[in-house]
């Protein structure tokens, strides 16, 4: 069951690598060769779990896992942020998990380079689509993103067209610069965001586009996982309950971890 803990919060041993300034998951974990890096957002990342997928799938494969997640992050971190590439270059492997389109600089707004989840900025484009609305109310995308849709459902569908347009080239900017082995991460999960499930707005069409470019897809699909509305696992301090809810919980991680271990060379010998 969850775990209220307000006197021991969850320790993410947090840790940098290479010059990078963003703060990732630790322990840190030696950049010896061989070693394989996974690439992600808030569910890679793993808040509220004591056992993130990346440690799992470390701990069934005895590999040294680099745990790039970022909390709240998009693709935006890792496409654009220079400072992590020698450390992404040097993987033996490198998964990436298939964000959502909504936290990346596109051509009708720009989001924070390090926290992609902060709406910066709309373009001319933006403002003469959208004129009765006052972008000064946002702070964070999926705020400016529901209100959008909310306005104006077809210019909306304009946004969304846009943000996968975006996606996609992002994408495959950034696996054409990861010289290992390339492992897409798809992550299918229902979430309870009003704008549609996770990760929001990237299709299977959008996600086939990019299959010449990698070696191998783990599709998960993690609904059942979200059917417990007091999921097992969490662990979180008075004040966070909330958004523990919310949260990527634990048995997700756990067959994340498991399809991931497979994909690269484990066998459960228990199913044997």
């Amino acid at each position: 069951m969850a775990q209220l803990q307000p006197d021991a919060p969850l320790d993410y041993y947090p840790c940098r690598y290479g010059a990078c300034r963003i703060p990732f998951r630790g322990p840190r974990v030696e950049l010896t060769r061989p070693y394989t890096v996974v690439l992600g957002g808030s569910e890679t990342y793993g808040k509220f779990v004591e056992d993130p997928f990346c440690d799992r799938v470390a701990e069934l494969t005895h590999r040294r896992v680099v745990n790039l997640g970022v909390h709240n992050g998009g693709l935006d971190v890792f496409a654009r942020d220079e400072t992590l590439h020698p450390v992404i270059a040097g993987a033996e492997t490198v998964i990436v998990q298939a964000m959502g389109a909504a936290n990346l600089s596109n051509r009708f707004y720009t989001v924070h380079p390090r926290r992609n989840d902060r709406f910066l900025h709309r373009s001319v484009l933006m403002e003469t689509l959208f004129q009765d609305v006052d972008f000064s109310d946002f702070a964070f995308t999926r705020h400016m993103l529901v209100t959008l849709q909310h306005a104006s459902p077809d210019k909306f569908a304009m946004v969304t067209r846009e943000l996968g347009e975006a996606w996609v080239a992002r994408m495959r900017l950034l696996l054409s610069r990861i010289p290992g082995e390339k492992i897409l991460l798809w992550i299918e999960d229902p979430g309870n965001d009003a704008l549609g499930p996770e990760p929001l707005f990237v299709t299977v069409d959008m996600i086939q586009k990019l299959r010449p470019l990698i070696d191998k897809l783990v599709h998960c699909d993690v609904t059942e996982d979200r059917l417990d509305r007091r999921p097992k696992g969490l662990v979180f301090s008075e004040g966070e309950e909330l958004a523990a809810l919310g949260a990527f919980p634990q048995l997700a991680h756990d067959r994340v971890g498991i399809a991931l271990a497979k994909a690269l060379g484990w066998r459960d010998q228990a199913a044997a």
